[in-house]
């Protein structure tokens, strides 16, 4: 959320301070190289002005580069600055109070009441595809994960279903290639050529599986789970069988004075290619990559105890109030104690028809979803998870490092290659030194060049894998559905001597509901991010465990509100009742009496009506009796 200045804290730690100080680590060491280039640029330009001109291009992408991880790493380590809105609500949040109304949310009142009464948990959706399945197959508690990392480890397990698959078929075009081959005249040298054409395909083939990944934090990371991409197993399958009958042609087009001069030099040419160490380098990138990752999920996957369960509490009232009350005071008077650091609930569904339930025996209903302000919770950590954490980031950080600064050895050398071609007196007079003095070292410097591309591409995968997992925050927090549905009775109360004569009179409203609620604690998690609204992303619903004693508090205290005011209302009626009784007792023994006035008898609600208009007539005034005075 947007940061929101409040005199409470909500406890929320920065979990990138460890990432952010690698990472800057890495920043500073390329600035410090970038400079040192950009500062000897001067004594270079009078010597040699293409030397001075790379290492000017060289030393600014070194000092862009390591700035920006500079900077980023710096911001990670930075304050985590956290509003006191934070996290996200689970579904829209319809109270007043609400300021984010656009927030991303991935349920809806309704789907979270259907969680809590079906006891099942929709986070947890069934795999998409063939391959999703096969991969829940293999590792059935991955589907207890939130989608993000779900993605990833379906992304993974797709780069290593490639990768076998192109390593299976590479070894079966060497066999197929090598048997074809060795009937043909110069069938050893095209066998050794081809091989090394699909060597060097192989090459880039896993170099690209294995170096591109998205970012598994982007917003389709974060609200879909995806499926495999049929067309892109399909192209690789057929990939495999093409591309080797492929190369096949391409060799049997070449003249045979082509192949034979190939064949003389083969033995020199062959010292060139350094295929057979990159892919070396490749394998040992992808299984430092896949067993640090299946070492954080499998870890992952044991941090939170998974239930689906839910308390349940259903009775029937009746009480002399209008049912409005049952739901105006468990949300603004109940549920209001139970805030967390004073911050207001998520109301996620506030519907009554109470307020229109003003006339005898009408029907009303209504429902009432909040969740408390989650609070965020430190789970215990397996060792595992940490130390796989962390000795990723840094592999992660050195890859980077080692694939910088290799790039720069391959632009020295390059300047070498140039130097040697641009001799007056060039030793390149005959092939044999051409191969052993250019194409040789050429060759090692592509290697060299492959080698740096694959460290970048392996750091940065291995950096995002684990960035994801440093970024999961997990909080916890009460969930209660509560619905409600009744009958209104309305009656007339009258207040005064009696029903004809009173002097006021009160409409009373009661009523006779059934109710039904649903409560469980949460466990729920989001994935943070370094700037501004750092915590502003989807939150998954993880785990729903019983709270007893939460509903037992909830509608004890609502019930214990209902049966104080509804008390007050029979105490206003009993002394109310009292005072007619009174005056009716005192009416019939002034009656007896025979002069009302003269004993002091008023009406409650009239104490003047008895006072006014007073007799002028000097004799006093003679009452007439039943039995009265004749005038006889």
């Amino acid at each position: 959320m947007a940061f929101e200045y409040g005199a409470q804290k909500l406890n929320i730690r920065n979990p990138f301070r460890f990432e952010g100080m690698i990472r800057s680590a890495r920043g500073l060491v390329l600035v410090g190289v970038g400079v040192y280039l950009l500062l000897g640029i001067q004594s270079v330009l009078s010597e040699n002005k293409l030397h001075a001109w790379v290492n000017l291009v060289i030393g600014a992408l070194f000092v862009a580069g390591g700035l920006k991880a500079l900077g980023g790493g710096l911001f990670q380590v930075m304050r985590f600055f956290v509003g006191r809105a934070a996290p996200a609500s689970l579904a829209r949040n319809v109270a007043r109070e609400a300021v984010n109304e656009n927030e991303p949310t991935l349920y809806s009142a309704r789907s979270l009441h259907n969680m809590l009464m079906s006891k099942s948990n929709p986070t947890f959706v069934e795999p998409v595809g063939w391959f999703g399945r096969a991969v829940h197959s293999i590792f059935p508690n991955l589907i207890v994960t939130p989608w993000p990392m779900r993605n990833m480890a379906q992304n993974l397990a797709l780069k290593v279903a490639k990768s076998l698959v192109a390593l299976v078929a590479f070894a079966v075009a060497s066999l197929v290639l090598t048997m074809v081959f060795s009937s043909q005249e110069t069938g050893e040298t095209g066998s050794v050529v081809v091989s090394l054409m699909l060597q060097f395909v192989l090459l880039v083939y896993l170099g690209l599986v294995w170096a591109r990944l998205g970012n598994p934090l982007a917003p389709e990371n974060l609200g879909k789970l995806h499926g495999t991409n049929r067309k892109g197993l399909t192209m690789m399958v057929i990939g495999a069988i093409v591309v080797p009958i492929l190369l096949a042609q391409l060799w049997n087009g070449v003249s045979w004075g082509v192949k034979a001069e190939l064949a003389q030099f083969l033995p020199q040419l062959e010292a060139m290619f350094h295929t057979g160490s990159l892919l070396v380098l490749t394998v040992i990138g992808a299984l430092a990559v896949a067993v640090i990752t299946v070492l954080l999920i499998r870890a992952r996957i044991g941090m939170v105890a998974i239930d689906t369960a839910s308390s349940e509490r259903n009775a029937s009232w009746r009480y002399d109030l209008h049912p409005r009350q049952i739901f105006t005071t468990l949300r603004d008077l109940v549920l209001m104690d139970k805030r967390q650091q004073e911050l207001p609930n998520r109301i996620y569904q506030d519907s009554n028809d109470t307020g229109q339930a003003n006339r005898e025996n009408e029907q009303f209903n209504g429902d009432l979803l909040v969740e408390i302000q989650p609070v965020a919770e430190e789970l215990k950590e397996p060792g595992s998870l940490r130390w796989a954490r962390i000795t990723g980031t840094v592999l992660a950080q050195v890859f980077l490092l080692i694939g910088a600064l290799i790039f720069l050895w391959v632009a020295n050398r390059g300047l070498d290659h140039a130097a040697l071609l641009g001799m007056e007196n060039s030793p390149l007079t005959n092939p044999q030194a051409h191969i052993e003095l250019f194409l040789i070292p050429v060759g090692g410097t592509v290697a060299l060049l492959l080698a740096s591309l694959l460290l970048l591409g392996f750091g940065r995968t291995l950096a995002r894998i684990c960035h994801l997992f440093w970024a999961e925050v997990f909080f916890k927090s009460n969930l209660i559905d509560f619905h409600c549905e009744g009958t209104v009775m309305h009656t007339t109360h009258f207040r005064g001597a009696d029903r004809h004569s009173a002097s006021s009179e009160q409409d009373v409203f009661s009523f006779d509901a059934t109710y039904f609620a649903l409560a469980a604690e949460a466990v729920s998690s989001t994935f943070a991010v370094s700037g501004q609204n750092n915590l502003e992303q989807p939150r998954y619903l993880l785990s729903l465990n019983a709270c007893d004693g939460f509903i037992n508090s909830v509608i004890g205290d609502l019930e214990n509100a209902f049966r104080q005011r509804h008390e007050e209302i029979q105490s206003d009626k009993q002394i109310d009742q009292e005072q007619r009784l009174d005056y009716i007792r005192r009416e019939q023994e002034a009656r007896r009496a025979g002069d009302m006035a003269a004993q002091g008898l008023v009406a409650p609600q009239q104490p003047t009506a008895l006072e006014a208009d007073p007799v002028q007539d000097p004799k006093r005034e003679q009452i007439s009796r039943w039995e009265g005075e004749s005038n006889e």
